[in-house]
């Protein structure tokens, strides 16, 4: 049964690090845009740092998953 287990942690472990290489660069294409003044003046400035907050909490969020799923992971392999 333990076996089951890793399998199918290994399994959505996978799929979470799939799932985050996916959507690592979603937000890329609008600060790009930004970074280029596609938008400006006042609101300009607010979506620009908005899309850059949301940039780096997106990654973030990605991170912190990929690496829970490889703790848990590394957790059911100690056990025997």
């Amino acid at each position: 049964m333990a076996n089951l287990d890793r399998q199918a942690m290994r399994a959505a472990a996978q799929r979470i690090q799939r799932l985050s290489d996916e959507h690592w660069w979603a937000l890329d294409p609008s600060c790009r845009l930004m970074e280029n003044d596609a938008w400006v003046g006042p609101t300009g400035a607010r979506f620009d740092a908005q899309v850059h907050a949301d940039q780096r909490e997106l990654r973030d969020m990605l991170a912190q998953a990929v690496h829970n799923a490889n703790q848990k992971l590394a957790s059911l392999q100690e056990t025997p």
